[in-house]
């Protein structure tokens, strides 16, 4: 964050960055050594560069995703953010042919940011919703 910037605005910025498909100026928010739990519970080694993979697969395959944020909660370096999630399934995603559907869910996002960088990133996110509603599980 800039030190006229507030946390909301950062994390606006950095999702309209997201939002953009600009990958190169979105990995310019992270820190070179940021830690990324999710990509723990998914079974994925927790690198920056596995980030990268799964960030830009997602993208791919809804690349008309939108956040709304809902909520924002700051206590000094850690921001968290209640968002609701909508795209198109248009590429592949967790073995899942696009389906054309539309996806609306529920995601929450803790964020460590130390001066201007992203230094933790996670996301907990209701991924039975978002199955259902693509159709690879019942409903």
């Amino acid at each position: 964050m800039t030190a006229h910037e507030s946390a909301e605005d950062f994390i606006r910025r950095f999702l309209d960055t997201y939002e953009d498909h600009d990958l190169e100026a979105l990995w310019t928010f992270y820190s070179v050594d940021c830690r990324f739990p999710i990509l723990e519970r998914f079974g994925i080694h927790a690198t920056w560069k596995n980030y990268k993979v799964f960030m830009t697969r997602f993208i791919d395959a809804f690349p008309d995703l939108h956040h709304t944020i809902e909520k924002l909660v700051t206590d000094g370096d850690n921001v968290w953010a209640l968002y609701t999630m909508t795209g198109t399934h248009r590429g592949p995603f967790r073995g899942v042919e696009p389906t054309g559907r539309q996806v609306r869910y529920p995601i929450v996002a803790m964020y460590r940011v130390v001066g201007e960088l992203i230094t933790e990133a996670d996301f907990v996110s209701d991924d039975l919703r978002m199955m259902c509603q693509l159709g690879a599980l019942p409903g």
